[in-house]
């Protein structure tokens, strides 16, 4: 802190020792031309006494501004500034004018920047709010459709409208439950609970609500869920991820050619490993290290223009916020498989 502030008084200091020289050489040629000389000892004198003044105002300055420059210090290192940062260096009382002319501003421009931010979050809020409110309210409908067909099957004779009709409303229900999850991500710390959960029950739940799909598309479903055990986690939130990466899997994977998705689980020391694998297209290399990123469709996505490109990356988060860690291994004309690792290090225990 000393060294900074020399070097910002170092232009006061060169021009105060070439103004001592000046006076010093003023003082020998007004000797010279009355025939006397001043020798070195009171030249050297001379510049001794006003490097003592200048070293004595120096040390009176830095006093003086010590703990405004210790505060400003302290604040120019920190990662985030606050609106409190201002009424810090305020309460130091500024030395100079200046130092209080740019505090004023700094003050200025932070509380212009609150009110703005504030005036985001509240419109943020609203438009939160409104989403999950239309979700909320096209939820209804899907099911009432969902009920429709169920009942057409029963009385009609030409099926196959009423499948379609079907498969249209699942990528419908889908895609709203997405939606929703990503509005709740904001505010997932309010919404966790903390409990031990059976992986392999969720899957099983998802495997019977997704039944009418497995049909549709002629994929079977293999549990393996010997090695299954409990695990520390938010059984809601477990259930999204799981549900996402089976989503995918059922998208991607051969259409009625009795394709199959295997999931399995898999204990390693303080670690269980459940697994989703399937034999679809699979992700081309390049790909793969972006599959996590927001609205990132990629080669795939082109070829099956209903990917969002938020699916993987909504289950990455929330796997990320509940302590888990999500990757994917997949070759391209070989199938994907999705793992998920729960460790010893768990949301139960923290």
């Amino acid at each position: 802190m000393i060294r900074t502030f020399l070097k910002d008084r170092l232009a006061v200091i060169l021009f105060f020792y070439m103004n001592t020289g000046l006076l010093i050489l003023t003082a020998s040629l007004y000797m010279h031309i009355s025939n006397e000389n001043i020798n070195a000892p009171i030249a050297f004198y001379l510049l001794l006494l006003t490097s003592f003044f200048l070293i004595v105002w120096l040390a009176i300055d830095y006093l003086r501004q010590k703990t405004y420059l210790k505060k400003l210090h302290r604040l120019a290192h920190q990662k985030t500034i606050s609106l409190d940062s201002s009424y810090e260096l305020e309460a130091t009382n500024p030395p100079s004018r200046e130092a209080q002319a740019w505090l004023r501003l700094h003050k200025r421009a932070q509380e212009d920047i609150q009110r703005e931010v504030e005036r985001l979050e509240q419109a943020q809020k609203q438009h939160q709010m409104f989403i999950n409110q239309w979700v909320h309210h096209m939820k209804t409908p899907v099911s009432v459709i969902s009920l429709l067909v169920q009942e057409g099957k029963q009385t009609l004779t030409d099926k196959e409208w009423l499948d379609d009709i079907s498969a249209e409303n699942d990528r419908f229900r889908h895609g709203l439950e997405l939606m929703l999850h990503l509005a709740r991500l904001d505010h997932f710390s309010l919404d966790l609970k903390a409990e031990l959960v059976d992986p392999a029950a969720i899957a099983r739940e998802l495997i019977n609500e997704e039944k009418r799909q497995f049909i549709r598309r002629g994929i079977f479903p293999e549990l393996d869920a010997e090695e299954a055990e409990p695990v520390a986690s938010d059984s809601k939130w477990l259930r999204v991820i799981i549900a996402q990466l089976l989503h995918n899997a059922l998208k991607y994977s051969p259409q009625k050619q009795q394709a199959r998705i295997r999931f399995s689980f898999k204990k390693q020391r303080s670690q269980l490993e459940f697994s989703i694998a399937d034999s679809g297209v699979g992700i081309p290399a390049k790909d793969l290290p972006r599959v996590f990123d927001p609205f990132f469709t990629g080669e795939n996505g082109r070829r099956y223009q209903e990917s969002t490109g938020m699916g993987l990356y909504l289950a990455q988060t929330i796997a990320r916020e509940l302590g888990h860690r999500l990757y994917l291994h997949s070759e391209p004309g070989k199938g994907t498989t999705a793992t998920l690792v729960f460790s010893s290090k768990t949301l139960h225990q923290t």
